[in-house]
């Protein structure tokens, strides 16, 4: 372990790496277009990693810096999941191709908010 590292990062206050492009790359001119170009440039010869954000939690983790909606109510997250499902496949569509993927990544929130039977169909989707 290089402790000079540690030391030299164990107590910045850096950004969250929570996504790739990461959010400050977003602006209103970040459109259809740029996104098209972006699925379009993904090298075919190499696996992808993927992050899929589930924004529900039944309670508010107080420590907690996610994005999230608290709710006792199976009903928003049964909506999001149909709508995540769609966008999985519109990505789909737009690539135009089988993808190898090298990871799945789950945050939330609270992923494990879905049902194991809402997890696999999440998954058979992918």
């Amino acid at each position: 372990m290089n402790t000079e590292i540690i030391r030299r990062y164990g107590e910045s206050r850096l950004p969250r790496y929570t996504s790739y492009p990461t959010a400050p790359r977003f602006s209103p001119s970040i459109g259809a277009g740029t996104y098209r170009d972006w699925l379009a440039n993904i090298p075919k010869s190499e696996p992808v990693s993927l992050y899929l954000h589930v924004p529900f939690c039944r309670s508010m983790c107080w420590y907690c810096g996610c994005h999230t909606t608290i709710t006792q109510k199976d009903a928003p997250i049964l909506d999001y999941l149909t709508v995540l499902k769609q966008e999985i496949r519109l990505v789909a569509k737009a690539i135009g191709r089988r993808q190898d993927v090298s990871d799945i990544h789950f945050g939330g929130g609270t992923p494990t908010i879905m049902t194991p039977e809402e997890f696999l169909d999440l998954t058979t989707t992918l």
